[in-house]
């Protein structure tokens, strides 16, 4: 073997090329045939606006109250907007100038505000996915965005190269080569600064830093490393180390790991305050988080061997997709309860066709409009999410040593 690549082999590889190419086109042409659009490079999503029960709810006021402020305060505060039915709606943007206005007039506990002070640390949180079809990215998506709609100003980290998480929050790396993603803020040669990543999305305080298929790279420039010295640090702190300029800006980061132990994962882990590991309800994900449990000990175990003082505040375990009616789910669930204790997070992320619907059309359920759905199925699945919100949120306050909500 000379190394040399004949005129044969590189017909069968532009040939190799051509096919996938081909296939993608007539799946395009299918798709705008069914009056699918494909979306383009910047187009962005917009947000709806919310109904005073629901606004009053991101307030964490009672809707009464609510109504009290809006009349009293109607100098100082967005009065939203009427429709043909008199009911009010409230664009995210006025509910954080309401909320903010509400913590001036001392409305509002600063006990309770949803902004860090300059001695509170921004809690950054890890969602680990221990096996496929965990829901984690959905899950973690939909968190981040509740917690943004709460006032808190979160800054969502994909991590996963298939970037669906991306993609639901209007960003397309895949068809605007030259935006840069995740990859260029940890790359070994020349990375790039996390400020020049970050997007802004179409929900208020909630920014990006988008995902794409060079993640994958990271593992293989790692694995090199030791041929092409790199100046950005050891692996497992390129992300702490890069986001260290932008943390002020932020209360909370959530990383959406990919459903692997790599090191991506890793240096997400290095730079996380907190983890949140998403489980099925069932005896095969309970044995499946055994060894996976015991892989990222060791796994973590090496890393912090170069940095003693590192460790979590807090590791929680979750329920995902769960059906109450499902008696060998409910089973399951209360083994992981009896096994993990109180490392198990109360609330569980139930499965919904709300939450299911919405995803298909890639968005959160936090965008959809209620009246456009069966109701009691969204109220089900809304709350699951606001639950699951206020149990981290409570991990958060304790991280920044303040008393938990009430």
């Amino acid at each position: 073997m000379t190394g040399r690549i004949d005129n044969k082999t590189r017909m069968r590889a532009r040939k190799g090329c051509r096919n996938f190419q081909a296939v993608s086109d007539r799946v395009v042409g299918q798709l705008k045939g069914h009056g699918v659009e494909i979306p383009l490079p910047h187009t962005r999503k917009t947000l709806r606006k919310f109904a005073m029960r629901e606004a009053a709810d991101f307030l964490r006021i009672n809707q009464n109250t609510f109504r009290h402020y809006i009349s009293t305060l109607r100098d100082r505060l967005p009065t939203g907007e009427m429709d043909k039915n008199n009911r009010r709606y409230f664009t995210a943007e006025e509910v954080h100038e309401i909320q903010r206005g509400l913590f001036e007039a001392k409305k509002i506990d600063p006990k309770v505000h949803p902004r860090r002070r300059r001695d509170e640390p921004c809690v950054a949180i890890t969602f680990l996915t221990v096996r496929k079809g965990s829901g984690t990215s959905v899950l973690s998506a939909h968190v981040a965005a509740n917690l943004s709609l709460l006032g808190y100003r979160v800054l969502f980290g994909d991590l996963d190269p298939q970037a669906s998480i991306t993609n639901m929050f209007g960003v397309t790396p895949e068809l605007d080569p030259d935006m840069p993603t995740a990859y260029d803020v940890i790359r070994h040669m020349e990375p790039v600064p996390a400020r020049d990543v970050i997007q802004k999305t179409f929900f208020p305080n909630l920014d990006l830093i988008p995902a794409s298929m060079s993640l994958m790279e990271f593992e293989y420039e790692t694995a090199l490393s030791s041929r092409t010295p790199s100046t950005a640090g050891a692996f497992h702190t390129r992300i702490a180390n890069a986001l260290e300029p932008i943390l002020p800006d932020y209360d909370v980061i959530i990383f959406d790991a990919p459903p692997q132990l790599g090191l991506v994962v890793a240096a997400a882990l290095f730079a996380s305050r907190g983890v949140l590991i998403p489980l099925n309800a069932s005896m095969l994900d309970v044995m499946s988080l055994t060894s996976f449990l015991s892989m990222a000990g060791n796994l973590m175990e090496v890393v912090e061997g170069h940095a003693p003082e590192h460790g979590f505040d807090f590791v929680k375990h979750l329920i995902t997709r769960y059906k109450a009616t499902d008696k060998p789910q409910v089973q399951a669930a209360g083994f992981l309860r009896t096994a993990l204790g109180d490392s198990v997070m109360t609330t569980e992320f139930v499965e919904s066709t709300a939450i299911m619907d919405a995803t298909a059309a890639k968005q959160t359920l936090l965008e959809v409009e209620p009246r456009g759905t069966n109701r009691k199925t969204y109220d089900r699945a809304i709350e699951s999410i606001r639950q699951i919100t206020a149990e981290i949120e409570a991990e958060i306050f304790q991280v920044w040593g303040r008393t938990a909500r009430s």
